[in-house]
């Protein structure tokens, strides 16, 4: 399956801190297959898609090709995250724990709570050779104040 990883960080990146396919570790031992680099109009459009349909309703407005507003919300947004995992525990059983699947959708609720294969690269995350499913981008939100400006670096296709 093909998704994007986005590079968002809180200060701009320069040329040579861009993300590309070559900045990240793929391949064996990793859970990227491969990375590729696109061109200028599809990574428009993916961040286009990023701030209108990935990330929650409201809280981002697209400044321009390469800055995001952080709107504020993020408290409320943690309020619906809690619910989202308490409802997978729910439905956990002792007749049901021994599937693969039930297991994975709470993982994936914990890990991935936008439900999106878009993963998320940020240079101050200490791992800089990996990208973050979408819980580790949302927790991040929490040291920011309404205003923040998020810019976005390098947008790349990956394969997994």
């Amino acid at each position: 399956m093909h998704s994007t990883i986005f590079q968002i960080t809180t200060e701009k990146v320069e040329d040579g801190g861009l993300l590309n396919e070559d900045t990240l570790q793929q391949g064996d031992n990793s859970e990227l297959d491969y990375c590729s680099d696109i061109d200028e109009e599809d990574r428009r459009e993916r961040i286009e898609c990023l701030v209108n349909e990935i990330l929650p309703e409201g809280m981002f407005t697209l400044i321009d090709e390469n800055t995001i507003c952080y709107n504020g919300g993020v408290e409320a947004w943690l309020e619906e995250w809690v619910k989202l995992i308490k409802e997978k525990c729910s439905l956990v059983t002792t007749g049901n724990i021994r599937e693969w699947s039930t297991l994975y959708h709470l993982k994936e609720a914990i890990d991935n709570p936008l439900d999106t294969g878009s993963r998320f690269y940020d240079d101050n995350s200490g791992c800089s050779s990996y990208s973050d499913k979408s819980g580790e981008f949302m927790k991040n939100l929490n040291d920011l104040e309404a205003g923040t400006l998020l810019y976005v670096g390098g947008v790349i296709d990956y394969h997994f």
